[in-house]
């Protein structure tokens, strides 16, 4: 059935500097007057830059989940308001330990969890935080959502366990933009990828890493609307049937095939079916398991 979302990220600005006295209180000020803008928009996930921890929170004023400070409870107090979901960035304490986190708020303005960033910098490390050690999805009235941070980007083996989780959103605080990187995790995640920055070029990109909107001179808030229900074919042995499915089903089923990559998206544009019920009546591989059959011939094949 179609899962239409709408999501959003928000370009970081400052007019705080780092480590002064009054950095929390401005970016908690700036922060509350960006969300209150973002009201009345029907916004269904908001997604926040790194920034705003490494900016308005020093180690020690790293918040609970189960006791939240200024920051969860602005993120909390917005969610539950706006019947929103937010991935906000912030310093996480758990377990005596301090993180640079993604927390995840549900649209009642409930903590479901945090994503501690596992790949700290040096600086971080030296500044007194702590690593996290997995990858971490929370399943959402909207979809499944996976956090990830800055320089996270760079390491494949935390995105080959988002590969395993399966995704629909993957929220990323950053500041960093990742160039090529933010691509290539959105196709091999085969999620949306929604990144928030402290420059232009933030912003929502399909599963082929298409950019369907960014921040820019003129946008401060990049918004999409996105339809979760999706699956990625290649088009080999799926080609053939695609005539057949457009014929019969019309606008009601897209199949999106960009250029030079070789797979298609298969979206479905309706509550009568899904893109799974699509896939299974016309007998469609799907892209990983075609991948995976690929890997077994040919380890056979030697």
């Amino acid at each position: 059935m179609s899962r239409f979302v709408n999501v959003a990220t928000v370009l970081f600005s400052t007019c705080a500097e780092r480590g002064k006295k009054d950095a929390k209180d401005i970016l908690l000020r700036e922060t509350k007057a960006v969300l209150e803008s973002m009201k009345g928009y029907g916004f269904d996930l908001v997604v926040f830059s790194e920034g705003v921890e490494a900016f308005g929170q020093t180690v020690d004023e790293a918040e609970e989940l189960k006791n939240p400070g200024p920051f969860l409870k602005m993120y909390m107090e917005f969610a539950a308001s706006e019947k929103c979901h937010v991935a906000g960035s912030i310093k996480i304490a758990e377990n005596g330990k301090a993180h640079n986190s993604i927390a995840f708020i549900d649209a009642e303005g409930k903590a479901l969890g945090a994503y501690h960033k596992n790949n700290l910098t040096a600086g971080e490390i030296e500044m007194g935080l702590n690593s996290g050690g997995k990858a971490v999805t929370v399943d959402t009235a909207i979809g499944r959502i996976g956090g990830i941070i800055c320089f996270d980007l760079n390491f494949e083996d935390i995105r080959k366990q988002y590969m395993k989780l399966k995704p629909d959103i993957m929220a990323f605080a950053s500041m960093y933009h990742g160039g090529l990187m933010q691509a290539q995790w959105a196709y091999q995640c085969r999620s949306f990828f929604v990144s928030a920055l402290p420059f232009t070029g933030g912003g929502i990109l399909d599963p082929f890493g298409r950019a369907l909107a960014l921040t820019d001179c003129y946008t401060s808030i990049a918004s999409a609307r996105i339809n979760l229900d999706r699956v990625m074919v290649h088009l080999d042995y799926n080609r053939e049937k695609f005539p057949e499915i457009r014929r019969k089903y019309k606008g009601d089923v897209i199949v999106d095939i960009p250029p030079n990559i070789g797979p298609a998206l298969i979206y479905s544009m309706t509550d009568k079916r899904s893109a799974m019920d699509v896939v299974r009546e016309f007998g469609l591989e799907l892209m990983d398991d075609y991948m995976e059959r690929s890997i077994t011939a040919n380890k056979n094949n030697r």
